[in-house]
This record gives C-alpha cells, sequence and structure tokens, in this order.
C-alpha cells in the first residue's frame, strides 16, 4: 500500500509497465544525467527531482535513516516537524498527519535530499498496514559560484526547499498545513519567522509550476528582515 501513495509515483498504474510516470525516467539514472537531462528549472538556476513525479532507483523508503554508502547521502538533518492534512491516499474525511523532516548533502554540497517520516498516528485510520520509515520525496539542486556555499549563509534559499517540498506534496489547500515546528538543529534554528508565521498561507492556490515559480521569485536573493510576500 505505502508504494501507491502519491509521494512515490502517483496512482496511474499501466498493464506491464508499472508506474506510468516511471515511463518518463531515462534508463541511465545516475546523479550527472538525472540532474543534467531530468531535473525541472523551477526557477533559474534551482533544479529538483521529485518522487511524487516518478521515483529514481536512490529515492523511496527506507527503514533507517541512514541510506547506503553508494548513495552518497550524509548525515541527515532534522529541519523540523509538519502538522498537515494527509492527501496521499483519497478519503472522504480529513486526516491530520506529522510528518518529521530532514534535509542532508546528496554527494554535493549544493545538491540537497529532502527526507520526510510520517508518523502512524492518525494515517492508519485510513491506511490499514501502514509502516513509518524515511522516504526520500525530493532533491534540489541550487547552481551557484561557489558551490561550497552553506544553507546557514542563504537562509532564504531554505526557505525555497521548503516551500518545494510542500507543494509536491500537495499541500495546496486552505487549511491544508497546521503548523511547522522546527528543529533546535542550526538549520532549524535560521528558518525565518515571518515564513512561520505565512506557512499556512503561502502556497494556497498554488496549484501549478507557473504559479510556485512565481511565488519562489518574491523572496530575496538573501534573507534579511524585509517583508518578501
Amino acid at each position: 500500500m505505502k508504494f501507491l501513495m502519491s509521494r512515490f509515483g502517483g496512482h496511474a498504474i499501466k498493464l506491464k509497465h508499472g508506474k506510468a510516470s516511471n515511463d518518463e525516467l531515462p534508463n541511465d539514472q545516475s546523479l550527472d544525467n538525472m540532474l543534467d537531462n531530468y531535473a525541472k528549472e523551477i526557477i533559474p538556476n534551482y533544479f529538483y527531482i521529485s518522487s511524487y513525479d516518478a521515483k529514481p532507483v536512490w529515492m523511496g523508503a527506507r527503514e533507517k535513516l541512514k541510506h547506503p554508502k553508494e548513495f552518497r547521502i550524509y548525515s541527515p538533518t532534522k529541519l523540523g516537524t509538519l502538522k498537515h492534512d494527509f492527501n496521499e491516499v483519497l478519503s472522504q474525511y480529513r486526516v491530520l498527519a506529522i510528518t518529521d523532516i530532514y534535509l542532508s548533502y546528496h554527494n554535493w554540497t549544493n545538491v540537497y535530499a529532502l527526507i520526510i517520516k510520517t508518523h502512524k498516528l492518525g494515517v492508519n485510520s485510513v491506511v490499514d498496514d501502514y509502516l513509518e520509515t524515511y522516504d526520500y520525496v525530493l532533491q534540489v539542486f541550487i547552481r551557484r559560484k561557489n558551490p561550497d556555499t552553506k544553507l546557514k549563509d542563504r537562509p532564504a534559499d531554505l526557505n525555497k526547499i521548503m516551500l518545494i517540498l510542500f507543494y509536491k506534496m500537495g499541500l495546496i489547500f486552505e487549511g491544508d498545513i497546521k503548523s511547522f515546528t522546527p528543529s533546535k538543529t542550526t538549520l532549524g534554528k535560521i528558518i525565518h519567522k515571518d515564513f512561520l508565521k505565512k506557512i499556512n498561507k503561502l502556497l494556497v492556490g498554488v496549484d501549478s509550476d507557473d504559479k510556485l515559480s512565481k511565488l519562489l521569485n518574491k523572496f530575496p536573493k538573501y534573507q534579511d528582515d524585509r517583508i518578501w510576500y
């Protein structure tokens, strides 16, 4: 059941082919080829690959936060905990879910892996056999002159990464996002207070990549105390 949820390529199934969305994946799913020829540029120099569209071999569910060494995904850091409506399976009721969000580097310091763990409580009311796993669902590549620039020095980039994630999670309706509680890690502490105040409203009605691009372009290049929304 878990692999039929929208976070792993959607619900569309083709007989003898598996998930229809995976038909769009190249045969060469190496990180270099995927970033060069498959990743979507959502705004200039910001690219993403999402398992909500199709699941590359290095994405998917793991029982532990640690990933195989050959994937070169390093020491995930917890960003925080999101309370939200669970929209990944059809249900006649609104189901409250609690999801922990982690960020890691994937091979390079400007390629970010977003890993989420949605807790069982609440979700098991619509998915009986739900298993809690750490799910690599989004990769964001930011092309910079200095690829070693740290996110702590570019907190606006972190806001953009989180918005891409929430958009791909389908949290685009009024009330979908209840709250986001940052972790006490270095990255959790740099998430801007204005962003946290507005997070439950920023994505409302953002139902296309074009609308997401317009939202992301509102952010200043370097985040400070300016109001960007």
